[in-house]
């Protein structure tokens, strides 16, 4: 075991509950209807970890995979009963650890500040550490301080107030904070298309201008222990994006880390006092890689480090309950991840060729998995009636 530190959390098994009388959880895992919240409840569940999966309806795949202990349905984090709920889900089947599936339950349960009482555990400090870490505008700081660098900040300031600035374009216009006004970011090329951009954003909303580095994306996804040490990591590099000049992966494959890194990754994160996961995104530039991103939850390529050998949920749960590290696989290099729903919404938008490419293998889907079809298939028919409803909606809309 490397560097976990002498705190030790054990789970409890239920008893005297009248309806869960039994079951046992170690975890909670939100919002299981995402992809990305499936993934990290399949690297829980692998491990031999029981997990309690809590969908917002109850046609939520993870509530159908083989790999969720308990189930349960709470209202979505948007909603003033969210914390409520997993409190009160706590106290029925905890102590839990509780992971956000999303971003958006990240926000929610760090802007709460607190813990939900003596049932639940964070698997990550709240307060400035992880404040800091989304906080966009921080990240040149960030990265300096561990000795990476980040692109150029061309602008900052309101929607409002950089319709009235000029910068250089192109450009990378994106939210200050996470999951702002503007997600994904957009890659700006002329006038018309950055005042497009600008007037879809509230006035008063936060935004950076970026230079626009030419890519590739490339991710590496590392946990730090409670007392600093990198315990874990795992790189890819996009092949595809969707959308083309600023999106998410929709094919990547998996590298060999670059340990230096890595490395440097682990020190920025514990320099801000973070511990647990965390997926930092860099874009590729002729000066090197620039750090564009961090994420503090299950994200969405995180089917690809699985197929690939490396837990990074058990990993995560091995920190955050002070257990010892499950024991290292072999890391797989050249396994390819693919995301259908985007192929689909490239098709939709005048790319029908990317539904025709062959992806070669090894690899593994975004929701579909052999040994869990039957939730991989739900979320993936979740995710497309729900992309496919936002379209109709902007569609009506304009």
């Amino acid at each position: 075991m490397i560097g976990l530190g002498s705190r030790r959390w054990r789970p409890q098994t239920l008893a005297g509950h009248k309806r869960e009388q039994g079951v046992r959880a170690e975890a909670l895992v939100t919002e299981v209807e995402h992809r990305s919240a499936l993934a990290g409840l399949r690297g829980l569940g692998r491990a031999g970890i029981p997990v309690l999966a809590v969908g917002s309806h109850p046609l939520a795949g993870g509530l159908w995979s083989r790999f969720a202990s308990a189930h349960a349905v709470g209202p979505p984090p948007s909603a003033d009963g969210f914390l409520a709920r997993l409190g009160e889900l706590a106290g029925r089947y905890g102590p839990l650890v509780v992971y956000p599936g999303t971003e958006q339950s990240l926000t929610a349960i760090l802007q709460d500040g607190v813990a939900f009482g003596p049932d639940t555990e964070l698997p990550f400090p709240t307060g400035a550490p992880a404040t800091r870490l989304r906080d966009k505008r921080c990240t040149p700081d960030l990265a300096q301080e561990a000795g990476l660098q980040s692109p150029a900040i061309l602008a900052q300031g309101t929607a409002a107030e950089l319709r009235r600035s000029t910068f250089p374009l192109p450009c990378v216009l994106k939210s200050a904070e996470s999951k702002g006004a503007l997600d994904p970011a957009r890659r700006v090329t002329d006038l018309d298309q950055l005042a497009e951009t600008l007037a879809i954003v509230p006035d008063d909303a936060p935004l950076l201008v970026q230079e626009a580095a030419p890519g590739p994306l490339t991710a590496i996804a590392v946990v730090v222990s409670r007392d600093g040490h990198l315990v874990a990591r795992h790189q890819q590099t996009a092949e595809l994006l969707w959308p083309p000049t600023a999106g998410g992966s929709s094919v990547a494959v998996s590298v060999a880390p670059d340990e230096e890194l890595a490395r440097r990754c682990g020190r920025l994160l514990a320099a801000a006092g973070y511990w647990g996961l965390a997926h930092v995104q860099f874009m590729c530039s002729p000066r090197g890689p620039l750090l564009i991103d961090i994420n503090l939850r299950f994200y969405g390529t995180m089917p690809l480090a699985l197929a690939c050998g490396v837990n990074l949920p058990a990993i995560w749960h091995a920190v955050a309950t002070g257990g010892s590290l499950p024991s290292p696989g072999p890391y797989a290099v050249g396994v390819r991840y693919r995301r259908l729903e985007a192929d689909l919404s490239a098709a939709s938008h005048g790319a029908p060729q990317r539904l025709l490419s062959r992806t070669p293998g090894p690899k593994t889907g975004a929701s579909w998995a052999p040994d869990d079809p039957i939730s991989g298939v739900v979320v993936g028919v979740d995710s497309f009636a729900r992309s496919a409803l936002n379209r109709a909606r902007k569609a009506v809309a304009r």
